[in-house]
This record gives C-alpha cells, structure tokens and sequence, in this order.
C-alpha cells in the first residue's frame, strides 16, 4: 500500500459546517444532482499502468479516444488528463503485434524458452497530449485534492480511471488502483481525497479496472461497508465486482478487437462506434434527445460481449439495503420495472425465453453446457502444458549442449553466440522433429486460450441475465419496503447517475 501525502483540507469547522448542511439539504431533497446551468463541468481521466509492461497500447488509446469524446459531447467542460510517466526519457507504452514465424526475429529461441508472445513486443514514449503529469500516487493525490477542493458547488466532476486494479482480501476499501512506479491508490485514500469537493456537487466515476467493484464503497461514509449515504452527491460505475477481473487490457492496437467496458459505455455516450461508424441502436433509451451515464452503463450491459458484469452505485445501494428477512422470500417472480425488462431484451438477444420458467430452465440448461466446455477447455490446455514444458526441455538441453552461452543471456559471453552462432542455432533447433511439435502444441494452446475467452462472454452474458432479474426484484422488494430516508438517498444516487457528461 502505498503512503499517500495527506490532503489538503478545510479548516474543521467550516468543513463540519458545508457537511452538515449538505447533509440537511440533501436529506430534504432540496439538492438535486442535476446540472446547474452556472455550474462548470469537470472531468479528469487518469490511465496507464504501474509499469512498461502493464502499460498496454488499449489503454493508451482508450484514454486518447475518451478524451476526444469529452472535447466532442462537452466542449465546455474542463478537461485534465494524467498518464503514466511524464519524463520524456521513460518508454512507458508497451505495444504488441503478432511477430512472424521466423529466424531473422529470433522466433524459434522466443519459442523454446517461452518467450515467443513476448518477441511481439514493442517500446515507446506515450502519445497523450497535454498531460497535467504522470499517475505516480504522491504526485496525483494532491493534485485530485487540490482539483476536487476547486470545484464550485453548482460544478460537476467526473472521474474515469482506466489501467489495473489490485484487491484486498480482507477490506473491499482496501481494493487499489495501480498506478506508475507500481505506486497505489485504495477506495478508502481516494474516498479522502473526494472529501474536498463541495457536498452538494456531483461528483460521479467511472471505473474500468480489475475488482473495480470495491470502487462503489465511495459513496458511503469514510468508504466503509455500512448502508447509509455520506453526505456528498457521489455516484458511480464499475466494469466488474469487488472480486472479479475485467475484460483484460490489450497491448494490440487492432481497436476492433475491443470490447471491454471502456469501449461501450463511451461509445454510447459519442453515439458511435471506434471505428466512427454509428451504434445499430439508440442508447437514448428514454429518447430526449440526451444519453446520460445511466444510459450509457446501461447500453455497455446489454451491448457488450465481454467477460465484464458492470454495476453502478444505485444497484449496489439495493443489493446492501435488501434485509435478511427479504433475502430468501422471493427468488422467482418477475416485476415488470426497468431491470426486469432489460433482462428480457438480453434473453431475446441470446435466443433465450423472455420469462418464466422456461427462460430459468434455458439458463441452467446453457450454462451448464457451457460450464462442461471451459472445464473441457481447461482440461486440454494443462495436459498441452505438460507437453510443451516436456519438449522445450528437451530442445533446451540439446542447444545449450552445443552452444553453452545460449543459457546464460545478458552476458558478454551471450552476445558473442548471438554475433557468431545464433544462425548455426536456430537452423539447428528448427531441423528437430519436436520443434515442429513444439510449434504445434504451442498454437494449439494458444487458440484454446482464445476459445476459453469466448466461452467465458458467454458464461457472463447469461450471468447478466441472472444479475438483472435479481435487481428487478430488488427494486420491487424496495418500492415496496424501503424507509423514506431509504428513498431518498436512492433517488439522490438516481438523480446523480442520470446527468449528461
């Protein structure tokens, strides 16, 4: 955990003060987390790994497409941006291309020493323009404090975090951002931070990284795991759980190849696909002519195949209100509300039954199925290990036998085989009968990989299906159920949610 320089505060009793009227005026609904027309629009997009290698080229080029969407949909807002390193001197964009099947990039060594997805690797400075700095954690923590302490209390902020996400065991709090100089940032830290915005300001996130889930406790009270609201207009989204891994992040630059949550949830919000081609269908769901972030979370769970179950803080306020009591008293039915509605359209998509019990049996009958071939999948892949661990053994034991400087790289004695014997070598390694094994079981593995990837999309697509027709009872279980301070506290997160960019 990294330690973060403490942020600027205001003085105890002016901050206790705006807190406790905030508080007041959000109790009495009197705030609403619509924008003002004098209030500014801010926005703050940080990406970039902890590392070189974390720091893949889809990040890279997710942060520089956001933020022309940001430029494009909202001209006026403010726009700040943080990326990785800012030295000019630190290469800190990693890029891969499939590299060719030859001698002359080294292939058939990449191959017996396990390094032949590697080779396709490339180096660069990044390309994000006009960045405030790099996303080391002592240098972005003042600056979001200071940013978010400059907000007005008519403004408006959003917060997009695109990179990797660590979890806590123990402490869904504890959950973290990586970020550059594999420094860290947890909920709770950035929960602090947030604590500089004016209470009555919407300040809404919007995070895309492994177990961002955890990222939804910033709306309650010092990040901790109670029911109630602090007392700040914050709302948010998430690409996955606390506990689950997104969609992973590319260093391929085939945009195509696309579709984590990124990738949805701004294209709804720009109207087009990366390609620039338009949507095939509106994420304008109530069709006023303005596609809010609630609309846009919403498309990017209907839209997107991918591995990713994103959330927002509403649902995430539903599922920690249900009581005990209610947990188990209704598993079946299903409310015809908003959620209830959107998990029809995805089980008509999925060429699953709208409803009823027909549509419970497909999903069990499907998942099951699918469940059979990741384990079939799994099962291939550890028994193809074990063949490929076998040959590069002895593919290594015969090169380094004649070429003994072959196993000792960054050494004098290594670049000497590599100016004089590396053709000798690899002409020699690629004339073995079990290098041609090798080559084979090596793709073989490879496309399994890609068919696990395509077999767990659609493990989760049928995943969102379960998850929505859980919050459609939910929310009947809560318009039924739920206390009047319960309802407004939901309805400030509904109001905040459903703002324009």
């Amino acid at each position: 955990m990294s330690r973060l320089m403490s942020s600027p505060r205001r003085s105890a009793f002016s901050r206790l003060g705006a807190t406790m009227l905030a508080a007041l005026a959000l109790m009495s609904g009197a705030v609403s987390a619509a924008p003002q027309a004098a209030g500014r629009s801010h926005v703050w997009l940080v990406g970039g790994g902890p590392d070189p290698d974390g720091s893949q080229g889809q990040i890279e080029l997710n942060v520089l497409w956001v933020a022309d969407i940001v430029r494009s949909v909202a001209p006026g807002a403010t726009l700040k941006v943080y990326f990785a390193d800012a030295s000019p001197e630190v290469r800190d964009v990693r890029i891969w291309s499939r590299p060719a099947d030859s001698r002359e990039n080294l292939q058939p060594l990449a191959r017996i020493f396990g390094q032949q997805e590697f080779n396709g690797n490339q180096y660069r400075k990044h390309r994000v323009p006009d960045i405030v700095h790099g996303t080391r954690a002592d240098l972005l923590a003042p600056s979001l404090a200071r940013e978010f302490g400059a907000m007005g209390p008519q403004d408006r902020g959003l917060f997009v975090f695109n990179g990797h996400g660590l979890r806590d065991l123990s402490d869904r709090a504890g959950n973290t951002l990586r970020l550059w100089d594999d420094t860290r940032m947890s909920v709770r830290e950035l929960e602090r931070l947030a604590t500089n915005a004016p209470p009555s300001a919407p300040l809404r996130f919007v995070f895309t990284q492994c177990y961002s889930g955890g990222f939804m406790r910033l709306i309650r009270p010092d990040a901790r795991d109670l029911r109630t609201l602090a007392a700040y207009n914050r709302c948010g989204f998430a690409a996955e759980s606390a506990d689950r891994l997104s969609e992973g992040c590319s260093a391929s630059i085939e945009v195509g190849d696309y579709r984590d949550y990124t990738t949805y949830f701004f294209a709804a919000l720009s109207g087009r696909h990366r390609s620039g081609q338009p949507l095939e269908r509106s994420p304008d769901r109530d069709r006023d002519g303005q596609v809010t972030l609630h609309e846009a979370h919403v498309h990017a769970v209907i839209e997107g195949y991918n591995a990713d179950l994103p959330r927002s803080t509403s649902e995430t306020y539903l599922e920690r209100w249900q009581p005990a009591w209610l947990r188990y008293l209704d598993t079946t039915s299903e409310p015809d509300n908003e959620y209830g509605r959107l998990a029809s359209e995805l089980a008509l998509r999925l060429k699953l039954p709208a409803r009823g019990t027909m549509l419970q049996r497909a999903l069990g009958t499907r998942h099951e199925q699918l469940g059979r071939r990741l384990q079939a999948i799994d099962e291939q892949s550890r028994q193809l290990e074990g063949e490929i661990s076998r040959l590069q053994g002895d593919l290594k034991r015969g090169l380094v036998q004649r070429w003994p400087e072959a196993a000792h790289a960054h050494t004098a004695a290594y670049v000497r085989f590599l100016a004089t014997e590396l053709g000798a070598a690899q002409a020699y390694v690629t004339a073995r009968p079990d290098y041609a094994q090798l080559v084979e079981r090596q793709d073989r593995h490879a496309a399994l990989e890609l068919e696990r990837v395509a077999v767990d999309r659609d493990l989760t697509q049928l995943d969102k299906v379960l998850r929505l027709r859980q919050l459609s009872r939910l929310l009947d279980q809560f318009e039924r159920f739920a206390t009047p301070s319960a309802r407004r506290e939901y309805q400030r997160l509904i109001r905040c949610e459903r703002t324009p960019l």
